[in-house]
């Protein structure tokens, strides 16, 4: 870092530990005093279906966005420019408003019905399919573990700017926080966390931005700041060229559609209607954190250059853009409201590790142990077992996030693909379609996975530009009324009337 950056460092260090420590001792005392409403497994895994619209609105969008969002998205803004104001968009329209108006009430209904407490269950009371549930619950345990590596490092990078700490030590402080309230509190833990972070995240965001307009002569000079730098910058689709930018647009604004952290927020509403007024919270935090933070990543550019301040560089001598948003942080906002806000944005962060965490230990203590190997097993063993599991999933994606692997955005981008590709299709038609086969489904999900993986930067790297999750979803939705056309036509699979006569007799009692 050069000498401004270090001069904001030391602005900020003590400032920074004291309200960061005060803030993180709340979190967990939350999580304490949550431990007491955590009697069963239910309990433990959706909150007991008791969340109300405000809080479910808030929690919804505190896992969806994180230091994905304000980390990743703010570097990708950086480079490219006001056309991530699109993903903005995307993201509010498509990633939180839909999300709870087409398919929250459906979730909740047919997961009580079907007494399903995580995305495995489903569909194996669904489509009445083992295999669907143990194929579902592999996906999820591994690329849960991806997507949390890539939110670790997000969060261990704000302890490193602001901190001056060590990577490691920031991935431990990470891990140890988290692990401890979520082994104690679960889901309940999670959710009053989130709205308490949410909160106080998106007024830090509305002020970072307040100040980074007003301290730069406003939009107009900020834009014709990044004009006289690049006129892609303020320009559609810019540096990122058109398939890039809708690529990223759906990946991360369709991409919660297919992810049980973000599905299976909707098992924890107290009933259907939550979603109706839940909706309108998630969607004023997400257009609040998206616009703003694209906007301020975007702005970055002309800040820095305009005060002559240099990125970081990485170990191969790139530049680190994941820098870019703790910087700007540090550099406008004064260090108490800062320190504050990056708390805000840490803890944030944590919340969708929190439930990522919680994904991957429920596919483990739930879905293989207890549906699998142990079906005779007590709730209490379940619970206990499913800590036990919280713990190892957290330390697998420390040990993982030590490594460092490639940006934020692109590891998180790569995990929403694979496991949208495999989930999303099967699971929205069986909410959707009376006569959704297990044989479709099953197809559907193991053929569109192996053609995101091909698809993708591992061998085929992304033939014409067009990312795997385009691809494999184009594919998934095609595919899918094919085969079940074709088995229905066939006689070789058949649909369990009363199961359906009962998921759709819950849409009018709900």
């Amino acid at each position: 870092m050069d000498g401004k950056g270090q001069k904001m460092l030391g602005e900020y260090g003590w400032v920074f530990v004291i309200v960061f420590s005060i803030y993180m001792l709340i979190l967990i005392a939350i999580g304490y005093f949550s431990a007491k409403k955590v009697q069963t497994v239910e309990d433990y895994y959706v909150a007991g279906r008791n969340i109300g619209p405000a809080l479910m609105g808030i929690h919804y969008g505190t896992v969806y966005f994180s230091s994905v969002l304000m980390i990743g998205g703010g570097a990708y803004a950086y480079r490219f420019g006001y056309a991530t104001l699109w993903i903005a968009i995307g993201n509010t329209i498509l990633g939180a408003l839909f999300p709870f108006l087409v398919l929250g009430g459906r979730i909740r209904s047919f997961s009580e019905a079907l007494g399903a407490l995580t995305l495995p269950d489903f569909f194996r009371e669904r489509y009445q399919s083992r295999f669907l549930h143990i194929w579902t619950s592999l996906l999820t345990v591994l690329f849960m573990t991806v997507y949390l590596v890539s939110v670790f490092m997000g969060v261990s990078y704000i302890f490193n700017v602001t901190m001056g700490l060590s990577y490691t030590m920031s991935l431990i402080i990470t891990a140890v926080i988290v692990g401890f309230y979520l082994a104690v509190g679960g889901t309940v833990a999670c959710v009053w966390n989130d709205f308490i972070q949410g909160t106080t995240m998106a007024l830090g965001t509305i002020v970072l931005t307040a100040i980074v307009i007003m301290q730069n002569g406003g939009i107009g000079n900020i834009t014709q700041g990044l004009s006289n730098i690049d006129p892609g910058l303020v320009s559609t689709p810019g540096l990122w060229g058109f398939w890039g930018l809708f690529s990223y647009i759906m990946v991360t604004s369709l991409g919660p559609w297919g992810l049980p952290q973000s599905l299976t927020r909707f098992y924890m509403m107290r009933d259907a209607k939550v979603a109706k007024w839940g909706m309108i919270f998630a969607t004023l935090f997400c257009l609040t954190m998206t616009t703003c933070s694209y906007f301020n990543g975007a702005s970055a550019r002309f800040i820095f250059t305009d005060n002559a301040i240099s990125i970081p560089l990485t170990a191969t001598g790139s530049p680190d853009y994941d820098m870019v948003v703790p910087m700007l942080i540090m550099l406008v906002l004064p260090a108490l409201i800062g320190s504050i806000y990056l708390s805000a944005v840490i803890a944030a962060s944590q919340s969708t590790a929190d439930a990522v965490i919680l994904m991957a230990s429920f596919g483990l203590a739930r879905d293989l142990y207890h549906k699998l190997i142990n079906p005779e097993a007590s709730d209490e063993k379940i619970l206990s077992l499913s800590k036990y599991t919280t713990a190892i999933v957290t330390f697998g994606g420390l040990v993982l996030a030590y490594f460092r692997p490639k940006m934020i955005l692109d590891m998180a981008m790569i995990a929403w693909a694979c496991l949208s590709a495999a989930i999303m299709a099967p699971f929205i038609y069986s909410l959707f379609w009376k006569k959704a086969t297990k044989t479709a489904a099953t197809w559907t999900s193991v053929t569109a996975f192996i053609l995101a993986i091909i698809w993708g930067p591992w061998f085929l790297n992304r033939p014409y530009g067009m990312h795997e999750f385009i691809v494999s979803q184009v594919y998934a939705w095609v595919f899918f009324p094919i085969v079940n056309f074709i088995v229905l036509s066939r006689s070789t699979d058949e649909i369990n009337e009363g199961l359906i006569s009962r998921l759709w007799a819950s849409l009018d009692t709900n």
